[in-house]
């Protein structure tokens, strides 16, 4: 069978020539083509107007698969959102949580680090540091709000005791609304432009406000 790139112009020719109704099968197919009318120099408005809607069909298909694209990785990040709320749904200690925040941020979401830091528990694991006062996130959030920041690797080492941190990193922290506490989740990348401040971060919050209710349940 002929390749497409092995064929010349005759060979076109001859294929239209032998295939009349091409085009009317294939009509999305004439807004991409270049057809230039006969006007000598100047440029006829038929040509212009041909220009400007196939120029229009390709923003729109770019557009479209944007579209489609960001509806993709909303729907993986919404499946990975809620494996993680139903698994912190059946904590029942502290372990159980250390081990679910593991599981899923590191596997799921693909994480570099994780820690949860509280203050007003008793908690000392991998993944959860109970603080006596101030968390180490607090100079770096305002409010309830996720932040999403680019940190120095000593930076890094406050929010993420269990690793030695030499390089930068970026972070997301989101502040968990206690009854009777403070607290903070900080996710963390060894790449500095993994989550920037352009982040997205409502899935963020819901997971920041389910945590909290588990948090306090414990």
């Amino acid at each position: 069978m002929t390749q497409p790139s092995q064929l010349d112009d005759q060979a076109i020719v001859d294929y239209l020539r032998q295939n009349p109704a091409f085009f009317q099968q294939h009509a999305a197919l004439l807004s991409e083509l270049d057809l230039p009318h006969a006007s000598g120099r100047a440029v006829s408005l038929i040509e212009r107007q041909v220009a400007v809607l196939r120029d229009r069909n390709m923003s729109m298909r770019r557009r479209m698969n944007d579209l489609l694209q960001a509806a993709r990785d909303n729907d993986t990040l919404f499946s990975k959102t809620r494996s993680l709320t139903l698994a912190m749904l059946d904590v029942r200690s502290w372990h159980e949580l250390n081990e679910v925040l593991a599981t899923n941020m590191l596997v799921d979401f693909e994480a570099d680090f994780v820690c949860c830091h509280v203050n007003g528990r008793t908690v000392a694991l991998d993944h959860i540091v109970s603080h006596r006062e101030a968390l180490p996130a607090d100079r770096f959030t305002r409010g309830t709000s996720p932040v999403c920041l680019t940190l120095r690797g000593d930076e890094m080492s406050t929010l993420f005791p269990v690793q030695k941190h030499d390089e930068p990193g970026s972070v997301v922290l989101i502040p968990l609304r206690l009854e009777h506490a403070s607290g903070c989740l900080a996710v963390g990348s060894r790449d500095p432009r993994r989550y920037s401040p352009e982040m997205d971060t409502l899935f963020v919050n819901y997971i920041g406000d389910v945590l909290a209710k588990i948090v306090d349940r414990l």
